[in-house]
């Protein structure tokens, strides 16, 4: 891992733990012991290092993952598409609770924290949750139509932001409640709601 990625793991690390606004770049350079210097070396200021952290999680995290699965020529799309929700929860669901504070998932925590103050980082979630999630199950969801493995109706588009919002409100109840249920209550609906 290179010193720039070890730095964007730790980001992603701290954000999801305890938040953007928690989180300080002293607090980020010395969690990985590496000067104050070097952050700025690498990164501008700390929204340009939030969009970076961004990209590394979706490369890491969502796009070589759901690549894995998707391309899987043993499962239909409806398979797929449970795999790749599957796979998150599973991420989420071996979260710990550092600092008294359940890890959570980046997107909900930026998006809540700061999404309607910065519209860089709002417009770069938003762009990578639809080009790396939404786009991806929604072309699944219309291959599902077709080979007849999915039965709902529903639009496409429609479908996939429902079944991507009903996950990441999973994700908030998990961390209201301390509790696990809400998330596989998600992954059980999902061979209903396909």
């Amino acid at each position: 891992m290179t010193p720039k990625d070890k730095i964007l793991k730790i980001g992603l690390d701290l954000f999801s733990a305890q938040s953007y606004h928690n989180t300080g770049v002293r607090e980020i350079t010395k969690a990985i012991e590496m000067p104050t210097g070097s952050f700025h070396y690498y990164f501008k200021n700390k929204e340009e290092f939030a969009l970076e952290v961004l990209d590394f999680f979706f490369q890491k995290d969502i796009a070589e993952p759901f690549s894995a699965v998707i391309n899987d020529e043993k499962l239909n799309p409806k398979q797929k598409i449970i795999g790749c929700f599957s796979l998150r929860a599973k991420a989420s669901l071996t979260s710990t609770i550092e600092r008294g504070k359940l890890v959570s998932c980046i997107m909900g925590n930026l998006g809540q924290e700061i999404g309607g103050e910065n519209r860089a980082i709002a417009d770069k979630l938003q762009k990578l949750i639809n080009d790396n999630i939404i786009f991806k199950m929604s072309a699944l969801i219309t291959e599902g139509q077709k080979d007849g493995s999915i039965q709902s109706k529903v639009d496409t588009t429609l479908l996939a932001n429902i079944l991507f919002n009903a996950f990441e409100g999973s994700l908030i109840q998990r961390k209201i409640s301390r509790n696990d249920k809400p998330l596989k209550d998600f992954l059980k609906s999902l061979e209903y709601l396909l």
